[in-house]
């Protein structure tokens, strides 16, 4: 009967051995998780309207946010602080302080299309990120879907070289056209917008 008593005694110091090392190990893999998921969360964490700026012309925000329903004007203008340079028809021109961007509206207020003008190195930083996004490089020709706060067809960007990038997501493609200027050198006209 001893002999019992003793098998169970070592059973019960072997399973609170385990029990211990285990409820350890757990709680170390769950601290981890939340430090990781916090750090992550601070990375996404736009609290400035010039970090929202910033971040509106980076392809994570753009790819998924042009045509979506919820990315209307008035919510430009609250969330990024800014004010109309420019309204021309249905097309917004906002300074954001490292460049102009147009924003093309549909009827409802929603953007359909965005539109900047940047020079060589930002525009080799800006087409750089979108290929490292997913974004393919799938034509070059002479049309840009661009336009100038006149609402006329940029006669310096018109029928000049374009290259065009696209991404295809759940919503559709979204594309990226950049065209050179003729007329000033190193400056490039670039809009964004969805296609089916």
């Amino acid at each position: 009967m001893q002999v019992y008593c003793l098998t169970q005694l070592e059973f019960k110091m072997v399973a609170r051995v385990f029990k211990t090392s285990f409820l350890t190990v757990l709680f170390a893999v769950i601290s981890q998780l939340s430090s990781a998921q916090s750090i992550n969360n601070a990375d996404t964490a736009l609290d400035t309207p010039k970090e929202k700026r910033a971040a509106l012309l980076t392809p994570k925000y753009y790819t998924n946010w042009v045509g979506a329903s919820f990315f209307t004007i008035p919510t430009i203008e609250k969330e990024c602080d800014v004010i109309p340079v420019r309204v021309l028809d249905l097309t917004f021109f906002y300074d954001f302080g490292d460049c102009f961007v147009g924003m093309k509206s549909n009827e409802i207020g929603v953007v359909v299309q965005m539109t900047l003008r940047l020079f060589s190195d930002k525009v080799e930083e800006f087409v750089q990120k979108a290929l490292d996004y997913g974004y393919e490089y799938v034509a070059k020709g002479k049309n840009v879907n661009a336009r100038s706060n006149t609402g006329k067809l940029l006669p310096d960007v018109y029928d000049t070289k374009v290259r065009r990038y696209r991404k295809t997501t759940a919503h559709g493609n979204v594309c990226i056209e950049v065209g050179t200027s003729e007329r000033y050198a190193n400056e490039y006209q670039i809009a964004i917008f969805r296609t089916k």
